[in-house]
């Protein structure tokens, strides 16, 4: 018999790499790997995403996780998507610690891309 959770856990890790694609991004869904698990999406090699569809959400032990992964995976920031309920991906919540935030913040703001920043966000 199947196990549920992690059914539902594969269907959200599959989710969320089929909206990062249809960004453009070239992401796919990874095996779990155990002890030196390196995320639940490869294709980026900065990056270690932890995907979670869980009915209550523990933030300070996703990021934890995230980071983990990023360790392991040797990549420069780790990621937590976590999944909105009755919601589309593309609502789904993003959470990093505030030093990742921060290094992500200051290439941003360092290269200028405010222009084209701003013709694609929308907040919903």
């Amino acid at each position: 018999m199947a196990n549920p959770q992690k059914e539902k856990g594969t269907r959200w890790e599959s989710a969320v790499a089929k909206f990062l694609q249809s960004k453009g991004f070239p992401v796919w869904r990874m095996a779990q790997t155990g002890a030196q698990d390196e995320g639940d999406l490869g294709g980026l090699p900065s990056w270690a995403f932890e995907c979670r569809d869980r009915q209550k959400m523990d933030l300070s032990k996703n990021v934890r996780d995230a980071n983990s992964r990023a360790i392991a995976k040797g990549a420069l920031y780790g990621v937590t998507i976590m999944k909105k309920r009755n919601s589309a991906v593309g609502s789904a919540y993003v959470a990093m610690d505030l030093e990742t935030f921060a290094e992500i913040l200051e290439i941003i703001e360092r290269e200028g891309n405010h222009e084209t920043l701003k013709t694609t966000k929308r907040i919903n």
